[in-house]
């Protein structure tokens, strides 16, 4: 029974280094691009493949929790235009940037009507365009905003604020996700190369009555 089982794991020991030798290098690449490491470790470079994946991980944590805050800070500063300063809740992302830059949809409107007027009634004798863009540009009734108090207006400013940097967060560990990927893929594209062209997978006793699976690569 002995024999049959020291046996069984020599056949497995040298299937395994059969499968080392003819798994394609682009099955290295591969694992890397899917997961940073994974081509290092299958070609045995444990400490490698295990700081590339221990980088992604933490990378992976930070970009889903910069998300989860996005989504947090975004109900919370819907909720606090729609109390302090009369926005209805869920409007589209550019009236939640107007009303971070203007004290009140009148001053905005004022803005953007002399502009416009000034372009297409004065420069260009269009009134029907006149017309047409300040229907678009302009907010009107529920779209129009007042805040409170200038506290309030700073006090949104500053929740904006805090979003815009968690984004940008958020896109960093997007960033680092990409890159990690590429440099993990890279290395496990020229370890590849050397693991078919130098390497060599061997046997060599080990004690008195077992076998140890060897691996050399020579540079």
């Amino acid at each position: 029974m002995a024999i049959l089982k020291r046996t069984f794991i020599l056949a497995v020991l040298m299937l395994c280094s059969v499968y080392l030798q003819a798994l394609p290098r682009i099955a290295y690449t591969g694992a890397s691009l899917v997961l940073p490491g994974s081509g290092e470790m299958l070609m045995g470079h444990t400490t490698r493949g295990a700081t590339l994946l221990g980088i992604d991980l933490v990378t992976i944590y930070a970009f889903v929790a910069t998300q989860k805050e996005i989504d947090r800070q975004i109900e919370s500063y819907m909720k606090y235009a729609e109390v302090y300063a009369g926005v209805p809740y869920g409007m589209n992302r550019n009236h939640y940037q107007a009303i971070q830059e203007f004290p009140s949809s009148d001053y905005y409107n004022e803005l953007q009507e002399m502009v416009l007027r000034n372009y297409y009634m004065i420069y260009t004798h269009d009134p029907e365009t006149f017309a047409e863009l300040r229907d678009e540009y302009l907010f009107l009734g529920d779209e129009e905003w007042e805040w409170q108090s200038e506290q309030h207006w700073t006090d949104y400013k500053n929740m904006r604020e805090r979003h815009q940097r968690t984004k940008m967060s958020h896109n960093l560990a997007l960033g680092i996700l990409l890159l990690n990927r590429a440099v993990s893929a890279i290395d496990s594209t020229i370890l590849s190369g050397k693991l078919n062209k130098h390497g060599s997978v061997y046997f060599s006793p080990s004690g008195t009555e077992g076998l140890m699976l060897n691996y050399q690569l020579d540079f």
